[in-house]
C-alpha cells in the first residue's frame, strides 16, 4: 500500500497535477448540467430527433479541427492552444445558459465542436508528455479519475435543483457556474503549465503548408501497427454504436420509467464513484500485466450491460444496470 502510495505520489506533479486541478473545476460544474443536457434540449423545443443530430453533427465537425489542432500543436506550441481554446470553450457556456431555443444549443455544440477538436491534441500531447511508460496506466487512471472525484456529488445535487426549479433556470445556474470555472481553468493552465515542445516552427497559412500538413497525417496513419490499426477500428464501432443509445439514456429513465431527477442524478452519482473505484483497481494490473485482457474484457462485455439497461423496469433495476455499464467501461 505505501508502495503504491509512493508511486502516486511521484506521477502526481508538474504539468499533470495542474492539469487534474484544472480539469476538476470543469468537472465540479460540468458534471451539474451533463447529466440533464438531452432534456435541456427537448425543454427548450427540441425533440428527440434534434438531440440526435446536435450530437451527430458535433462529432462529425470535430474531425477536421482535429487534424488542424495537431498541425498547430507540433508548431507553435501545447501550451498556448490549449489554453486559448479553453477560454473560449467557457465563453460558449453562456449560449447554452441563455438559449432562448434550442437552435442556440446546437450553435455551441458546431462551436465547441471545432474548439475542442483543436484544442484535443495539445492536451493529450501535454499528458503524454508529463507521464514515463513504466507508470502510464497508473498516470492516466489519475488524469481520469482525480476530476471525476471532484465532481462525484454534481449530478445528484443537481437532480434535487431541477427538481425543486425547473429544468430551465436550473440549466442557466448550472452553464453560468460552467463559465466561471472554465475561465478559472484556462487561468490555471495558462498560469502554470509548462511547455513540452522544444523546437516551434513558423505557421504558414498557404497551399503547400496544407499538403504538408495532410502528408504528414498519412505518414502518421501508415506508420500504425496492425494492433493500432485494429484497436482504431473496434473503437470506432463502439463509438458509433454508443452514440446511438447513449444520449437518450436520461429520457429513458425519466419519461418511460418515470424516474425523478433527484433519482437519474442520484444514479450519475454512484456511476462516478463506482468508475473512480474501478479505474483506480485496475490501473497497476494494466501496467503490470498487460492491456489486452483487460481491453477484450470490456468489449465483450460493455453490449451485455446495455441490453441489461434497457430490459429494466424500475428504479433499482435501473440503477444496477448503470453500475453494470459502469464497471465493464471502466
Amino acid at each position: 500500500m505505501s508502495g503504491q502510495i509512493k508511486k502516486v505520489r511521484e506521477v502526481l506533479k508538474g504539468n499533470l497535477a495542474v492539469m487534474i486541478a484544472s480539469s476538476s473545476l470543469w468537472s465540479l460544474t460540468g458534471n451539474l448540467t451533463m447529466p440533464f443536457y438531452a432534456l435541456y434540449v427537448l425543454e427548450l423545443g427540441g425533440d428527440y430527433a434534434m438531440i440526435g443530430k446536435i450530437l451527430g453533427v458535433s462529432a462529425l465537425i470535430k474531425i477536421v479541427p482535429v487534424i488542424l489542432g495537431g498541425y498547430l500543436t507540433d508548431r507553435i506550441g501545447r501550451k498556448k492552444i490549449l489554453f486559448t481554446m479553453t477560454y473560449l470553450m467557457a465563453c460558449l457556456s453562456l449560449i447554452r445558459a441563455f438559449a432562448p431555443d434550442y437552435r442556440f444549443l446546437l450553435i455551441a455544440s458546431v462551436l465547441e465542436a471545432l474548439l475542442f477538436g483543436i484544442r484535443g491534441p495539445s492536451m493529450n500531447t501535454i499528458i503524454a508528455d508529463s507521464t514515463q511508460p513504466e507508470t502510464r496506466s497508473l498516470s492516466y487512471a489519475l488524469w481520469i479519475v482525480g476530476p471525476r472525484i471532484i465532481g462525484i456529488l454534481s449530478p445528484a445535487f443537481f437532480g434535487s435543483v431541477v427538481d425543486q426549479y425547473g429544468m430551465r433556470l436550473a440549466m442557466r445556474w448550472g452553464y453560468s457556474s460552467i463559465f466561471i470555472a472554465g475561465a478559472l481553468s484556462a487561468y490555471l493552465r495558462q498560469r502554470y503549465i509548462k511547455e513540452t515542445l522544444t523546437e516551434k516552427n513558423e505557421v504558414k497559412a498557404d497551399l503547400a503548408e496544407l499538403r504538408l500538413m495532410l502528408s504528414g497525417f498519412g505518414e502518421t496513419v501508415r506508420a500504425i501497427s496492425r494492433q493500432g490499426l485494429t484497436f482504431i477500428s473496434l473503437d470506432m464501432v463502439f463509438t458509433i454504436s454508443l452514440g446511438l443509445g447513449d444520449p437518450y439514456l436520461v429520457t429513458y429513465a425519466t419519461d418511460s420509467l418515470g424516474l425523478s431527477f433527484t433519482q437519474w442524478g442520484t444514479i450519475m452519482t454512484l456511476v462516478g464513484v463506482l468508475n473512480c473505484v474501478v479505474i483506480l483497481l485496475v490501473a497497476s494490473p494494466s501496467d503490470e500485466q498487460g492491456r489486452v485482457k483487460l481491453v477484450l474484457a470490456s468489449i465483450i462485455s460493455w453490449p451485455i450491460t446495455y441490453l441489461l439497461f434497457f430490459s429494466t423496469g424500475s428504479y433499482c433495476q435501473i440503477l444496477l444496470a448503470r453500475l453494470a455499464i459502469t464497471v465493464s467501461a471502466g
